[in-house]
């Protein structure tokens, strides 16, 4: 049977604190609403996996693992989505470099 570890019990209590302030966040900050499905399921990891050490560990691990699986993904479609608004779609910098000519 799986024992409660320390660090795991810590960064269920960091990341509780987000979670709970993030409705009032969104409220303040729209823009960084598409990453509270990543930052829930991030959430998820860290409560399963101290569930576990009480009760159903191999249901519980098995959600572990989904929801570390879930975060990745949501992780990587939103820094994907950011990047092409942002950067690809934003305006492009023009720097005011002319290779051909040179001052003397």
């Amino acid at each position: 049977m799986p024992s409660l570890e320390i660090n795991e019990l810590i960064m269920l209590i960091i990341c509780s604190i987000p979670a709970i302030f993030f409705p009032y966040l969104i409220k303040k900050r729209r823009d960084i609403l598409k990453w509270g499905l990543g930052f829930y399921a991030l959430f998820m990891v860290f409560l399963s996996t101290n569930l576990e050490a009480f009760i159903l560990p191999d249901f519980f691990n098995f959600l572990e693992h989904f929801f570390i699986m879930l975060a990745g993904i949501f992780m990587c479609i939103t820094g994907i989505y950011e990047y092409y608004t942002k950067v690809l779609k934003g305006k492009q910098v023009k720097l005011g470099f002319n290779r051909g000519s040179s001052e003397r």
